[in-house]
């Protein structure tokens, strides 16, 4: 049996990746079941998908700790998940980035398939969604499915969802990522620290988890979520971004914020973004449009704000 573990953020396409790859590999003549598992279910959270492939029928239904292959569609989340980890002696790791495979570091040196599916799919898709374009590097890197039994699935499985014209797009994208795909080796030693990196201590908490939750007029319940008990703010690539030209100070997002992560400092109104997880609120809130979403691609950056 063939495993494979995929990681990538909500709005990726990573389950959508999984369920090509399992409807290719159903092409081939094989058998395949493939599943995720959702933390937060918001766009650009971290995500898994399962797929396992076999030559006879598949009972185990079980997550997977010891992969053959694992397929990384955000190379930012290296820097936040050990993602080798369990993956077996002469497994194979296939990333989305810039990178050559031996300028990555991972918790180990194993094999590396790198290509630049975010480059691929803004200019084959117009987006950058890299489901197709990592599935096209996977079929290069492995002999799991031929890249005619590939295509064929990306076209059946994405017409659906979202037309003939993208399902063509998204072929295309994979064919170009399975000509681009490079192989090497990655550096290993890089260290992830055993308990859970998103745990605060008190003191590292967002001045607003000390509102008790409060319930308002309107019904809604306002004061801290999660925030006291992990950082938040992995979970999106979005942030709240506070344009101070506009703002008027009226402190409606301080007081709105489920996270408690808005504060004002220096009679300047901020957000910090290691506890901002893109929920909206404040934005819906401002009375004077002074807040909208920025993308924010390095997680050390995301921290340290």
């Amino acid at each position: 049996m063939l495993e494979i573990r995929f990681h990538g953020r909500g709005g990726t396409g990573t389950v959508t990746a999984s369920r090509a790859l399992a409807k290719a590999v159903f092409y081939e003549g094989k058998h395949a079941v493939t599943f995720p598992s959702f933390g937060a279910e918001r766009r650009g959270a971290p995500v898994l998908a399962f797929a396992r492939i076999d030559n006879k029928k598949i009972t185990k239904r079980t997550q997977i700790y010891e992969p053959d292959i694992v397929v990384v569609l955000d190379d930012s989340l290296l820097e936040l998940t050990d993602v080798a980890k369990g993956l077996k002696e002469n497994g194979i790791c296939v990333v989305n980035t810039k990178k050559k495979p031996e300028e990555i570091q991972l918790s180990k040196v194993v094999k590396v398939a790198t290509v630049d599916a975010s480059k691929i799919a803004r200019e084959e898709i117009g987006l950058e969604i890299t489901n197709s374009a990592i599935l096209g590097a996977l079929a290069k890197s492995v002999n799991i499915v031929s890249l005619s039994n590939l295509l064929k699935a990306i076209k059946e499985v994405f017409a659906v969802k979202l037309g003939e014209s993208a399902a063509e797009k998204n072929c295309n994208a994979a064919k170009r990522a399975y000509n681009e795909t490079t192989f090497g080796q990655c550096k290993g030693g890089k260290s992830y620290q055993e308990h859970q990196p998103w745990l605060p201590t008190v003191d590292e908490l967002p001045i607003g988890t000390i509102i008790p939750k409060t319930k308002v007029k309107t019904g809604q319940m306002i004061g801290p979520g999660t925030a006291n008990t992990r950082i938040t703010g992995t979970w999106s690539h979005k942030k709240a971004f506070i344009d101070t030209e506009k703002c008027i100070k009226c402190l409606q997002c301080v007081f709105h914020c489920p996270e408690g992560t808005i504060h004002r400092e220096e009679d300047i109104i901020k957000v910090d973004w290691s506890y901002c997880k893109a929920c909206g609120v404040c934005i819906n809130i401002c009375p004077k449009s002074a807040i909208s979403f920025i993308t924010v691609k390095d997680i050390a950056e995301i921290i340290s704000k």
